[in-house]
């Protein structure tokens, strides 16, 4: 069986969504109950205006998507925005600011290592560094496992200031791209500009501070839409099982909308 990988080259958060999720469609294998592709390099460029408009688009994703995006979201927030580690999920937040390792030439607190404050002191010193890592995985997260779906979906990431712009790019081992595709974009490209204007603040240099927003670098190993899922039917009712394609359609419909007007 031939496989081909994907690369999608979009001019905006929104064409970014619509085209992962018609890919999907389109190409998808089933999987069991999923529909994934596997390979997928998303490429999404920074435009102020477009960026804006799809942070206001936060509520009529949601009700487009039903119930497995307002779930999504609401996990999504949870792990991108509070350090509460939970068994379904560990935080990405606390991990990027209090990550569990301790180097060996440094004395740090016990807290553990702030990846985002060195990164941004590092660009702020020297802006074409290229030690711009930082981790969201640990290998004991493989043992954990404590509940399905446990290990983070985001693994790892970089930063690179090259021609004025930083980019920043973001290997994901899969990618709920119904439920978690809008979060996913959203939440990393609010990493992208707060390192960014982190950076800025602590800087000397003018080329940074007058440095654009660049690319955000998406790497899906497996991204996926589940094609039934079971969901309340309401009180007394217990729940039923509904067809998930109709959403995507209807959502990919409203990206177009939005992303034309």
């Amino acid at each position: 069986m031939s496989r081909r990988a994907h690369l999608i080259e979009a001019f905006d958060e929104f064409s970014a969504l619509r085209d992962l999720l018609r890919l999907i469609l389109s190409e998808g294998e089933k999987n069991g109950n999923y529909l994934e592709i596997l390979g997928c390099l998303l490429s999404i460029r920074f435009e102020e205006r477009q960026w804006e408009r799809f942070c206001a688009f936060r509520d009529d994703y949601l009700r487009a998507g039903g119930e497995p995006t307002e779930v999504g979201w609401a996990r999504a927030t949870r792990v991108y925005t509070t350090q509460t580690d939970k068994p379904t999920k560990p935080s990405y937040l606390k991990r990027l600011t209090a990550y569990p390792d301790t180097p060996r030439r440094t004395v740090t607190s016990a807290s553990g290592l702030n990846q985002l404050q060195k990164i941004s002191h590092e660009i702020a010193k020297k802006p074409g560094y290229s030690n711009l890592s930082f981790v969201i995985l640990r290998p004991a997260d493989l043992h954990d496992q404590f509940r399905p779906g446990y290990v983070p979906c985001a693994i790892a990431g970089d930063f690179k200031f090259r021609g004025g712009m930083l980019d920043l790019s973001v290997m994901f081992r899969t990618s709920d791209a119904l439920g978690l595709g809008y979060a996913d974009i959203y939440y990393m490209r609010q990493l992208q500009l707060e390192v960014l204007t982190n950076a800025q603040e602590q800087s000397h240099s003018q080329e940074l501070r007058e440095a654009d927003v660049g690319y955000l670098n998406m790497y899906l190993a497996r991204a996926y839409v589940e094609r039934t899922r079971t969901v309340p039917a309401g009180p007394a009712q217990g729940v039923k099982r509904i067809s998930l394609i109709p959403l995507v359609e209807g959502l990919i419909r409203e990206l177009e909308i939005r992303q034309s007007t």
